[in-house]
C-alpha cells in the first residue's frame, strides 16, 4: 500500500533523525558539535519539518521547500536541514505523483526505483520560475552560510529563471544543483544501491549509514567543503576517505573500526575551520528517505530492531 503524506512526512523525520544521530566523521552528532551547531538543532529542524510534507498533492516543489525552511526557523535560529529539502522535496513530489496515478501498488522494489527516478526526471524538468521564487525565499530565509555571490542567478537576484535552470548554472559549484540537472543521479545510481549493499554487509544501521557515508564522500568531493577550502582541497578529503575504506576493508573487529573512523573524524576537526562534509551528509538523508519510498515503512521496523 502506497505510503499516505503523513508516513511521507514521517520518513523525512526518520531519515533526518538517523542522519544525525550516525557519528559520521566531521558532521555533527551526539556529543559532538560546532561554536553554532549543535545536535539538538538537528533534533528540533527533524521535528519541525513534519507539516511541509502534508497535502503534497497541493503543494509546488518550492512550497515544500520554503515551507520546511520556515518551519525550521520557528524553532532555532541556524541552518541544518537546506540541503535535505533541497533532496527530499522533489522525491516527495515524484512519489506522490506516482501514487496520483496508481502506479506504485504491484511494483517490486527495483521496478518502484526505476519508475520514481523517471518521475522525479519529470518532476525536475517541469520546477517553473514559482518554484525558483520560493526556494530562493527558502535559501535567504535559512541563512544558508559560504554561498559566494555569483554573476547569473544570484539567489540575491529578482528570479528569471525556472528552478532547474537555476540549478543548471549552480551545478559546477555545487552537488545538490547538479543533482537537479542529472535526474538525482548520485542518490539513485549510487547512493542507493551502496546503501543497500551496506545494510546487508553490517548488522547495525548506524555502521551501514556511517559506511555508505564514507563511500559517497570517497566518490564525490563534499562541495560544502570545496565553497569553504576549495575544490582541490576537498578532492584531497576524498582521497583521505578513499585510503580510510581502503584500511578498512582489512579490520573485522568492530572497536577497531571505530577506532580508525574517530581518528579521521579527530583530523576533519583538528582545524579552526572544521572541515564538514555537509552535503555529504544531505545526500545520506536522502538516500535513507529514498529507501523508505521504494521499501516501505517496514524498512524502519527492519532498521529498529537491528541488533535485538
Amino acid at each position: 500500500m502506497p505510503l499516505s503524506d503523513i508516513e511521507i512526512a514521517q520518513a523525512v523525520q526518520i531519515a533526518s533523525l538517523l542522519e544525525a544521530s550516525t557519528a559520521k566523521p566531521g558532521n555533527v552528532y551526539p556529543n559532538k558539535s560546532f561554536k553554532d551547531l549543535n545536535y539538538h538543532h538537528f533534533l528540533y529542524s527533524s521535528a519541525a519539518v513534519f507539516p511541509a510534507f502534508l497535502n503534497l498533492e497541493h503543494k509546488l516543489v518550492g512550497e515544500i521547500i520554503l515551507k520546511g525552511v520556515k518551519e525550521t526557523h520557528s524553532f532555532i535560529r541556524t541552518n541544518t536541514n537546506l540541503g535535505i529539502l533541497l533532496l527530499t522535496s522533489p522525491l516527495a513530489a515524484a512519489y506522490v505523483s506516482l501514487r496520483q496515478k496508481n502506479l506504485i501498488s504491484g511494483k517490486n522494489e527495483e521496478e518502484l526505483r526505476k519508475i520514481l527516478q523517471q518521475e522525479v526526471s519529470a518532476v525536475l524538468k517541469k520546477l517553473s520560475k514559482k518554484d525558483a521564487e520560493l526556494a530562493y525565499q527558502a535559501i535567504n530565509h535559512s541563512k544558508a552560510g559560504n554561498l559566494d555571490k555569483v554573476e547569473e542567478g544570484d539567489i540575491k537576484d529578482q528570479v528569471d529563471l525556472t528552478l532547474y535552470q537555476a540549478m543548471e548554472l549552480a551545478q559546477s559549484r555545487d552537488q545538490i544543483a547538479a543533482e537537479y540537472v542529472s535526474n538525482f543521479g548520485l542518490t539513485f545510481d549510487f547512493a542507493y544501491p551502496v546503501f543497500k549493499k551496506n545494510q546487508n554487509k553490517f548488522t547495525r544501521i548506524e555502521d551501514a549509514v556511517i559506511q555508505s557515508y564514507l563511500e559517497i564522500l570517497a566518490e564525490y568531493p563534499d562541495s560544502l567543503i570545496a565553497r569553504k577550502w576549495g575544490y582541490d582541497f576537498a578532492a584531497v578529503i576524498s582521497q583521505k576517505t578513499n585510503n580510510l575504506l581502503e584500511k578498512l576493508k582489512n579490520i573485522k573487529d568492530r572497536q577497531l573500526r571505530e577506532k580508525e573512523i574517530r581518528k579521521f573524524d579527530d583530523y576533519l576537526r583538528s582545524k579552526d575551520k572544521k572541515i564538514n562534509p555537509g552535503t555529504t551528509a544531505d545526500f545520506i538523508a536522502a538516500v535513507i528517505f529514498l529507501t523508505i519510498l521504494i521499501s516501505g515503512k517496514k524498512i524502519i521496523n527492519n532498521w529498529a530492531n537491528w541488533g535485538e
